[in-house]
């Protein structure tokens, strides 16, 4: 019956850990998904140089509706690291990848200053993501 409690208990404590980083993850992420989705002519303006045509338009904005659904998932993973750490692996890739396709479009002047900053939060939060996938290997990699 103690060991179980102490179980419960490094379970929790390990929660309380991760839970306001990844909820600030989430909000990060859910705060561009819904500019992105419900203000996609301001996002262009903060995000690209020219104006794309209507079906690149769509395209991003199912994106940025992708950026919000994979906030609302770090959310998840903040309050049940155990079993939905898988989304913390994806997004650390996602996030990798969105970084390296910023700064590529940003070296050919097709995306702002704006949008290399924000990709570079994106790093950021990849580099943490690994770290939290490191530090709670104990429920596996993925």
């Amino acid at each position: 019956m103690e060991n179980m409690e102490s179980s419960n208990l490094i379970v929790k404590n390990k929660r309380q850990k991760y839970l306001i980083p990844l909820l600030i993850g989430a909000a990060w992420n859910v705060f561009f998904g819904l500019m992105g989705v419900f203000n996609l002519p301001f996002h262009i303006t903060l995000f690209y140089n020219s104006i794309t045509p209507a079906v690149k338009l769509i395209a991003n904005q199912e994106f940025w509706l992708v950026v919000l659904l994979a906030g609302v998932s770090y959310g998840v993973v903040a309050f049940n690291v155990s079993r939905f750490r898988f989304f913390i692996t994806i997004g650390a890739i996602g996030k990798i990848g969105f970084f390296l396709l910023i700064s590529y479009l940003w070296l050919g002047s097709s995306v702002t200053d704006f949008a290399v900053i924000i990709a570079g939060g994106d790093l950021l939060w990849a580099i943490y993501f690994l770290l939290f996938i490191y530090r709670t290997r104990e429920y596996g990699y993925i």
